[in-house]
């Protein structure tokens, strides 16, 4: 009788870890997207990849936007759809998988494919925040207007390339240039605030000293009554060394670590 309560307290067991796992497992959910683009006489390789991401993202985040959209009760958050995907683009990190270049005919055809992951609760969290942190909310759609207004200006170039007018043709790609050096600086931007605040998590301890941090971390963003700021959080010092690490939208200077760990804002 013992033995058998104790396999059956076994598989219990067992059942319960394979189920929080396939739980887990279904959380998580891999967008992918592709895109073609053929080259024109005045494009490079370089142009074309850059041209080929814009639109490969595009077409990634609408499918990621419908997905979490199907998957989380937008009505819990009280967010519209064109909401939903602005976040989506403000919170996941589309990356290249495979380009090739091709000859198709008498031209030259890059192939790419593109790919998201989207981890449902970590976006969940995060809409959680941008309905209950205003500033947070503005600083998402400000990022993502700016990058949308960007994107919109090297379509509209495109547009406007002719092959029977050099002198114009050359002003077109100087302008599309720029535009891209101004996209790479948003992404930079984004990447830079989501990889912070993973590093500082994971690899800063309580007790480090403010050196240490910088020398782990870089020098941060902003600095408050000489407490650091690393993308989404702040590092709180006591005595010199780490007290705590906090989330950046419950950050009040005047605040020690025993006042963020009542109001739950303590991350580690």
């Amino acid at each position: 009788m013992t033995r058998n309560y104790i396999n059956a307290s076994f598989l219990v067991i067992i059942f319960c870890l394979l189920f929080s796992e396939a739980i887990f497992a279904q959380s998580k959910e891999t967008i992918n997207a592709s895109y073609k683009y053929t080259l024109g006489d005045s494009d490079t390789k370089s142009d074309a990849k850059k041209i080929a991401f814009i639109e490969a993202k595009r077409l990634c985040l609408e499918k990621a936007g419908s997905y979490i959209e199907s998957k989380t009760e937008v009505s819990e958050f009280r967010l519209t759809k064109d909401e939903i995907k602005t976040y989506t683009g403000g919170i996941l990190k589309v990356e290249i998988i495979s380009e090739e270049f091709k000859a198709v005919g008498e031209t030259l055809t890059l192939f790419m494919e593109v790919k998201a992951e989207v981890d449902l609760k970590e976006v969940k969290e995060s809409l959680k925040r941008v309905k209950e942190d205003k500033n947070f909310a503005a600083k998402i759609k400000d990022q993502e207007k700016q990058l949308q207004e960007l994107e919109d200006r090297v379509r509209k170039l495109q547009q406007q390339l002719s092959n029977n007018d050099f002198d114009k043709t050359a002003r077109i790609r100087q302008e599309r240039k720029e535009v891209f050096i101004k996209i790479d600086e948003l992404e930079k931007i984004k990447t830079e605030i989501k990889s912070k605040t993973t590093l500082a998590i994971e690899n800063i301890e309580l007790g480090m000293t403010r050196e240490e941090v910088k020398k782990m971390l870089g020098n941060p963003r902003s600095v408050d009554f000489d407490n650091y700021n690393y993308g989404n959080v702040w590092i709180i010092f006591s005595g010199g060394v780490v007290g705590c690490i906090i989330d950046a939208k419950s950050y009040f200077w005047a605040s020690t670590c025993d006042s963020y760990r009542r109001e739950g804002a303590v991350v580690k």
